[in-house]
């Protein structure tokens, strides 16, 4: 996960400069990244697409960038 891609997503989810105001930590970042595009809707809607990739959903490329499951639920299930 890089600055880079949170900024990418930020602004394209249209969060507000605030949303790494002052000293954040990465799991900051990423769970107001989570929380915006759940109350967005935004988990199954396109995010974009990479030269040679299929497109990707909001929800793969959290997964992506963060390297965990996007829903939580999914994550408790991936534990029992």
């Amino acid at each position: 996960m890089t600055v880079r891609h949170e900024a990418w997503m930020a602004r394209k989810l249209e969060l507000p400069l605030s949303w790494a105001a002052g000293v954040t930590t990465a799991e900051q970042r990423k769970e107001r990244i989570r929380a915006a595009i759940r109350e967005q809707g935004r988990e199954y809607a396109i995010a974009g697409k990479r030269p040679g990739q299929p497109a990707e959903t909001w929800g793969a490329l959290f997964e992506r960038v963060y390297g965990e499951p996007f829903s939580v639920e999914t994550q408790r299930r991936d534990t029992r």
